[in-house]
């Protein structure tokens, strides 16, 4: 699934995944093997070599390894009541997330209705983007932490769906997180 959603967004979701971080890597490489080759091929003064040497990092540069990515999922169902809130404690703690959701059973959903997902900054009334539910549609949303997201509160007037037809009690959505 994370090579997947790599391709589609480009995003660096797996270590299969193609990216511009290849050109990087086979430049680190080759300054690695420079470190190396310098370091093995070291003599003092007298010419004699010099063993035991350690290979220091560069200032400015760090080692980091690259964080496997964490995926969060949930299969959601929202009737006349349902809402969330909106935390700034995120779960992942990560410094970007891409939001998946896809919505289902929600013909003739109406805006009226609410139970649509709205983004919006830290600290910040406006709203940044709002995703309204449509029947076997799927939102991609790449965000980062200072970017907050909640779902509004499915209010009385989707009683009235209801009443038109009462096999549709609400609308179901799968939500996944992708933390990097």
């Amino acid at each position: 699934m994370f090579l997947l959603l790599s391709n589609f967004t480009g995003l660096k979701l797996h270590y299969l995944a193609s990216g511009d971080d290849d050109n990087d890597e086979e430049e680190d490489d080759e300054e690695k093997e420079e470190a190396d080759e310098t370091v093995a091929g070291s003599s003092d003064a007298a010419g004699n070599s010099i063993d035991g040497l350690e290979e220091k990092e560069a200032p400015g540069k760090t080692m980091e390894e690259p964080s496997a990515p964490v995926c969060r999922g949930e299969l959601r169902r929202w009737r006349h009541g349902d809402y969330t809130i909106v935390h700034d404690t995120d779960v992942g703690n990560a410094e970007f997330a891409l939001d998946l959701l896809l919505f289902l059973g929600c013909e003739d959903w109406q805006t009226e209705y609410g139970g649509f997902t709205s983004y919006i900054a830290n600290g910040e009334d406006e709203e940044l983007l709002t995703i309204y539910p449509e029947n076997n549609s799927l939102a991609l949303v790449y965000r980062d932490k200072e970017t907050l997201k909640f779902v509004k509160h499915v209010n009385h007037q989707s009683l009235e769906r209801l009443r038109k037809n009462p096999d549709r009690q609400g609308f179901y959505d799968f939500s996944f997180v992708y933390y990097e």
